[in-house]
């Protein structure tokens, strides 16, 4: 009797789930208007919460991708979508089908232009997991190209920075994205939907908006900017199509697109406090021969809502240039436009002695807050060679794994246009010891023999993590627990994937030998692990 009272209360969840009756847009908010504030933003979240939900991959049931490719239809061309960002519209099946695929032969187009799905409340921030509420949302996925989307990676919101050369209008910094002006509302309005549907209740994540750029864990920024461009790019058809779409499948709605208005009752008008911004919060030019003059490093000065002129400025032996010839000079100023600015210029290094460097970029206009560039290079012997570089832009580079307990290991990885080698014990079947060993170096003949890499870590664990050493007597690609290693003592990135410098560790002791250096990983469990990531390592030296 049980198992059928079972039965029957199941059919009948299952016809009040799916008898769903729409109701009008006035009906939907009824109860609603007239607040402000939090309590229209707890009215909000109760009105929206509880939605229906579909798996984020399924080949027999409905998914996300398919509300996905009927939500973001290409109103005039119904074979295709409109892609996020780039605004291309293509071919509804021209779908990211991982790498083993033949994109050229079966699209024509290679795998960076097939599409997929744009978390615009990046996933990392908050909902990591498939399991969760939010990941499958599809009121802030979007299809975007593939390589658009890499490179948007999980940035907050922001204006300037570099150009995005495959879309139009589109720019990116270190911890920022600057969308198109054609979608900028679009994201305003999805992030204000997020932070309000979101609230820590049961399973889900208290997801806030923060006004700085630069977070993690379920933050995210930045909402003065969100809130200029919810003013900037009004709603249009296609947001309406869309919520009208998804509200026929998940049953709820994105409150700020049928009331814009909403937004200024719940988060204010927008902040114009004069700000001032930059592409790279540290800039190192490495090993650099004294009297020679360094590539030049490229570098974005950008401000909005800004009443006076821009200026940077540093000082010897580093200098900037927005010359073609690449003049030295040490302060330049920029000129506003509308209270914008977005300049690219060049930074260059000229040391003078052999010895490490460190200075400040400064960047200052009037009511911003002045913002500083730590800038650091290295002068060397004109006669230094490079014995080593690895910077693992073409994959591992002659570098070897070698795992001796867990069944993670290093592997090779990018962010944006960066590439480096990775490891993470995380979620291992145990405990992981892995290493990263670089192909032989010869280091007979040479002296004053430096070493030097960089490195992001994120997470915590009881253990550090990483050590790097040093052998004389390591035999390639053999278990290097049966080798004599010496610790080095480099500086370590502290987390929050935060690019750290060693600094110049001098190794002459193992002049005269064949050495190999490594990276060894560790954690303590299979839930507690740190990530690491290993780039440019440089060993230079002077041949005797």
């Amino acid at each position: 009797m049980k198992k059928i009272l079972l039965i029957v209360c199941f059919l009948i969840f299952s016809q009040i789930v799916h008898a769903f009756t729409p109701i009008t847009v006035e009906e939907y908010y009824e109860y609603v208007v007239g607040l402000e504030g939090d309590s229209l933003k707890a009215a909000l979240h109760n009105l929206i919460k509880g939605h229906i939900m579909y798996p984020y991959f399924s080949d027999s049931t409905l998914a996300t991708k398919d509300i996905m490719i009927e939500s973001d239809i290409d109103l005039e061309n119904p074979e295709n979508i409109i892609l996020f960002y780039s605004g291309r519209s293509q071919d509804k099946d021209f779908q990211d089908h991982g790498d083993n695929f033949g994109y050229l032969n079966e699209y024509g187009i290679p795998h960076e232009d097939a599409w997929n799905r744009e978390h615009v409340w990046a996933k990392s921030h908050g909902f990591p997991d498939m399991a969760d509420t939010a990941y499958t949302d599809v009121h802030h996925l979007r299809p975007a190209d593939r390589s658009v989307n890499g490179a948007r990676g999980n940035r907050d919101f922001d204006w300037g920075g570099f150009a995005l050369e495959e879309v139009e209008g589109c720019y990116y910094d270190f911890d920022s994205w600057e969308p198109p002006d054609r979608v900028k509302g679009d994201v305003a309005r999805m992030m204000f939907y997020m932070a309000t549907r979101y609230e820590g209740d049961k399973k889900t994540y208290d997801l806030e908006l923060l006004d700085r750029t630069g977070t993690y864990g379920p933050k995210f920024g930045k909402v003065s900017t969100l809130l200029k461009w919810h003013i900037l790019d009004p709603v249009d058809k296609r947001e309406l199509h869309r919520n009208e779409v998804i509200y026929t499948y998940q049953h709820n709605r994105n409150p700020f697109i049928d009331h814009p208005e909403f937004v200024a009752l719940i988060w204010g008008e927008p902040n114009l406090q004069p700000t001032v911004n930059f592409s790279d919060p540290i800039i190192r030019f490495g090993n650099q021969r004294i009297g020679q003059r360094s590539e030049s490093r490229a570098f974005i000065v950008s401000g909005y809502d800004l009443i006076e002129d821009v200026t940077i400025s540093t000082s010897s032996p580093f200098f900037i240039s927005n010359k073609k010839d690449g003049s030295p000079i040490f302060s330049l100023s920029f000129q506003l436009e509308s209270g914008f600015v977005n300049e690219h210029i060049s930074i260059y290094f000229q040391p003078d002695q052999k010895t490490p460097f460190e200075d400040t970029l400064f960047i200052s206009s009037e009511g911003a807050e002045t913002k500083f560039v730590i800038i650091k290079g290295h002068g060397i012997d004109p006669l230094a060679q490079t014995l080593l570089y690895s910077s693992f832009e073409d994959g591992w580079e002659g570098w070897s794994a070698y795992s001796i307990a867990g069944n993670k290991n290093w592997y090779h990885s990018s962010y944006g246009d960066r590439h480096f080698m990775k490891m993470s014990g995380y979620k291992g079947d145990e405990p992981c010891e892995d290493w990263l060993i670089s192909p032989s170096l010869n280091l007979y003949n040479y002296r004053d023999i430096i070493l030097s890499f960089e490195t992001a870590k994120n997470h915590q664990d009881i253990y550090p993590g990483l050590e790097v050493l040093i052998s004389s007597n390591y035999s390639d690609r053999t278990n290097p627990e049966q080798a004599d290693w010496v610790l080095l003592e480099p500086a370590l990135s502290q987390g929050y994937y935060e690019w750290t410098h060693s600094g110049y560790l001098d190794i002459s002791d193992f002049a005269k030998s064949q050495v190999h250096i490594a990276f060894k990983y560790n954690n303590s469990s299979p839930s507690k692990a740190t990530s690491w990531e290993v780039d440019d390592v440089e060993v230079i030296g002077i041949e005797e």
